[in-house]
């Protein structure tokens, strides 16, 4: 056959298969390759949910959203190492984070994150201007209108609210039942990680046209909407802000914390920890010298739901211990000097003055040798009885995440954890509030609730729960035998080591500690644990000063001040 011939044939054959295979594109997949073409340009874009809002008692805003203009990263843009140094390099000189941040987290970043991340918020036009003037040479960088955590009372009120940030891998594998990915913003700390799934809502969905990277190339009135986001719900606190505020500044200059508690209810008013950090910070990447910094000062640690050495504030349970069983007589009078001698070891007082004293005058002025000698007669059994039944060494499941259990020794504990036999001298130490004791203030002020409301003890809370209102209560402990502790806090108020709470208006009665710890410039944490009015109490404070000193002069100024706040309108009638 001629070879042209063959050729005519085949060119017929494959422009018949050429036709038929365009009939088949174009007409009868049609459809299908529509979807797929759009499918290439465009993106299901998740939308964020606005965040619920968080309240305090009186609908004071503590935690909310509000849109601003942020810079943001694409991560699949930056894949390539020389291009997030460059990109690094320029995108320094228009922003807050320096090279070496920016850098650093351009590195760490997963590159698969579906959703931009931001890098700095609330920039000015002028920002926004420089960096889409170098458009061209950032790519992966935008400036868009994002809603961003915002905390309007800054550090005040930093540890039970909490902070948000970017989910890590970490956190997704513990939360894949809940659909969040790589880019979405989660509570990290305090009440937004623990009321996260509360708060988170749910997220919209929206068709957007995207360049090859997946970024957005519409504006936001241009963007089809698929789902609408639906806003997390809001949380009502029990927290009072002025009185938060008012224990804040009374406190920044320490290291420490404060708590202020109804004692009828548990309702918590004010729970305050210094030093403490701004969570607006974490909007965006926190430098690594800002980090190291609140790091170094232990910024991030609880100190109001975290256990310390109690001191003096222990004494009025000692002293209702030796009451019950008949271990003193309030007419007694006992010697109080600089130090007690016992087995060859002396036990020693924080003043040498020498007196003669009952039970009311020592807790008045804090002596510690006349709680030795009262401590030599009872056993050590009724001392951690009476602390179990105030809730000493138990979390009060406040909720916060963190809280320490504290420490109620025993002849038990002390065998099973240091693997050791229990001394007299031990007991001795524990009749003043030292020996292996831990307290937390926030179990503190549930054990001083525990005496204003003479045996009922309530719960203490932070989220607004008429369920969470109701007492337990202690009923093997007089009335009377309240009264008489009581009356001694009302005099150590008025007349002894806890003057500098005193009000003019208002009735305290409170306790002075000064617990001997080590490895402090001052030898001694400083507490002040109290109520007031003291004959029909409202409120509960409990001020804790780390390593600062005595408690009569650096933690009793600190709940004046509290109380100040809280009896406004009563004191400046």
């Amino acid at each position: 056959m001629d070879r042209s011939l063959i050729l005519n044939y085949f060119t017929i054959l494959l422009l018949g298969f050429l036709g038929l295979r365009l009939l088949q594109l174009q007409i009868i997949e049609h459809d299908k390759y529509s979807v797929l073409a759009k499918n290439n340009t465009t993106r299901t874009s998740v939308t964020r949910a606005p965040r619920g809002i968080i309240y305090d008692r009186n609908q004071e805003i503590l935690a909310t959203s509000k849109q601003s203009l942020s810079v943001i990263v694409y991560p699949a843009s930056l894949r390539k190492a020389q291009k997030k140094e460059k990109v690094a390099k320029l995108l320094a000189n228009f922003i807050e984070p320096s090279y070496e941040d920016l850098k650093d987290f351009f590195d760490k970043m997963d590159p698969t994150t579906p959703l931009p991340i931001s890098l700095d918020n609330e920039i000015d036009i002028q920002t926004a201007i420089k960096i889409f003037e170098n458009q061209k040479y950032l790519p992966g960088i935008s400036v868009e209108k994002q809603a961003t955590r915002y905390y309007p009372f800054h550090k005040s009120a930093a540890h039970f609210l909490g902070y948000v940030g970017q989910i890590d891998n970490k956190e997704l594998k513990r939360n894949k039942s809940r659909g969040l990915g790589l880019g979405d913003i989660i509570g990290k700390e305090g009440l937004e990680k623990v009321f996260d799934e509360t708060l988170q809502g749910q997220k919209g969905e929206a068709r957007v046209s995207v360049d090859r990277y997946g970024k957005s190339l519409n504006r936001q009135k241009q963007k089809k909407v698929i789902k609408n986001p639906i806003k997390g719900q809001d949380l009502k606190l029990t927290i009072d802000i002025e009185v938060q505020k008012a224990a804040y500044q009374a406190l920044k200059h320490l290291s420490g914390a404060a708590v202020a508690m109804n004692p009828k209810n548990g309702e918590i008013y004010a729970l305050v920890s210094t030093p403490s950090f701004d969570p607006n910070i974490f909007t965006k990447p926190i430098s690594s010298k800002d980090f190291n910094e609140l790091m170094s000062k232990k910024a991030f640690l609880n100190r109001a739901i975290s256990a310390y050495t109690p001191g003096s504030i222990w004494k009025p349970f000692t002293a209702l211990a030796a009451l019950e069983h008949n271990a003193v007589r309030l007419n007694e009078y006992l010697p109080v000097s600089g130090s007690y001698n016992f087995n060859g070891f002396n036990f020693g007082d924080w003043t040498s003055k020498k007196d003669i004293m009952n039970l009311s005058q020592a807790l008045e002025w804090s002596r510690n040798t006349f709680f030795y000698q009262i401590a030599r007669r009872m056993q050590v059994d009724w001392l951690t009885d009476i602390g179990k039944a105030f809730g000493a060494g138990q979390r009060t499941d406040l909720e916060l995440l963190g809280e320490s259990k504290g420490v109620l020794p025993s002849p038990a504990w002390k065998k099973k954890n240091l693997k050791q036999a229990w001394f007299p001298g031990n007991t001795l130490h524990f009749s003043i509030g030292q020996s292996f004791l831990l307290l937390s203030p926030i179990q503190v002020a549930k054990m001083y609730a525990g005496i204003a409301n003479a045996g009922k003890i309530p719960e203490p809370h932070i989220i607004k729960d008429n369920s969470k209102e109701d007492l337990s209560e202690i009923k093997n402990i007089s009335q009377s035998n309240y009264e008489v502790i009581r009356n001694a806090l009302i005099d150590c108020v008025n007349t002894g080591t806890g003057q500098a709470s005193k009000l003019k208006k208002v009735q305290v009665a409170g306790k002075t500690g000064s617990a001997e710890v080590s490895g402090y410039a001052k030898s001694t944490h400083g507490w002040f644990a109290s109520f007031a009015p003291a004959h029909d109490p409202e409120i509960v404070v409990v001020v804790f000063a780390e390593g600062a000193g005595h408690g009569g002069s650096v933690a009793a100024p600190v709940a004046k001040k509290i109380y100040q706040a809280y009896f406004a309108q009563t004191l400046h009638k």
